[in-house]
């Protein structure tokens, strides 16, 4: 299993439109995009020792292929309106994907 997490950062006092903005997006990931193979999914927001200003969109994969076939799956036109509402509020240069592998 592979443990894929969307690491980025957004301005102060933002986390509210983000939240909403990435909500929406998931549910249209999971219901129309390869995304749908994963196996969970979460969003995770900084609480303690991590800033609120830190968001994670994560998901677990069974492959590494999985994974890249769910990337592939975002080009698609109906998923451009969340990327293009949820940029605004992305600090530049922080976003990255860390893709971590489980230990059975």
């Amino acid at each position: 299993m592979f443990d894929c997490q969307w690491h980025l950062d957004i301005p102060y006092g933002k986390q509210g439109e983000v939240v909403r903005i990435m909500k929406a997006w998931h549910r249209e990931k999971l219901a129309s995009s390869e995304f749908r193979r994963a196996h969970s999914s979460r969003l995770l927001v900084g609480h303690i020792g991590s800033s609120p200003s830190h968001v994670v969109d994560e998901y677990e994969f069974e492959s590494v292929e999985d994974f890249e076939a769910a990337l592939a799956s975002m080009a698609a036109p109906r998923f451009r309106q969340h990327s293009e509402a949820l940029a605004p509020y992305v600090v530049p240069g922080s976003q990255q994907w860390r893709v971590l592998r489980a230990i059975p």
